[in-house]
C-alpha cells in the first residue's frame, strides 16, 4: 500500500540534511526513520537510560565488582544492546542496498 504524508518545509530540511550526510535520498531516510520507531516497543525505557545503567554496571564491574543481582542486570542489560545494535545494522544493510544494487550492475 502506498500512501502520501505531508511534512512542512523545516522537518523536510532537516530530513534532507540528515539524509545528505549518510548519502541517501531524504525520502529513504524518513522511511528508515518510521521504520524504527514502529518497531520500538512501547511502554520500554528508551534506549539511552537503558545503556547508561549499563555503562555504569560495566564501570562498577571494573572499579569494585558486582554482586550477583547486578551481574544478572548488566547481562539482561548487554542483551538489550545486542538487541539494539542488531536493529541498528539492519538499518546499514538497507543503507547499503542501492551500492550493492550499482556494484551487481558493474560487475
Amino acid at each position: 500500500m502506498s500512501t502520501t504524508l505531508e511534512l512542512d518545509d523545516e522537518l523536510v530540511s532537516k530530513l534532507q540534511l540528515q539524509a545528505a550526510n549518510r548519502e541517501l535520498p531524504w525520502q529513504r531516510w524518513a522511511l528508515m526513520i518510521l521504520t524504527g520507531a514502529i518497531n520500538r516497543p512501547q511502554g520500554e525505557p528508551k534506549w539511552e537510560q537503558l545503556n547508561r545503567r549499563r555503562l555504569e554496571l560495566i564501570h562498577r564491574l571494573f572499579a569494585t565488582g558486582l554482586d550477583a543481582a547486578q551481574e544478572r542486570e548488566l547481562t539482561a542489560l548487554q542483551a538489550a544492546a545486542d538487541k539494539h545494535l542488531e536493529t541498528l545494522d539492519r538499518q546499514r544493510l538497507e543503507w547499503l542496498k542501492p551500492y550493492e544494487e550499482l556494484a551487481d550492475k558493474l560487475a
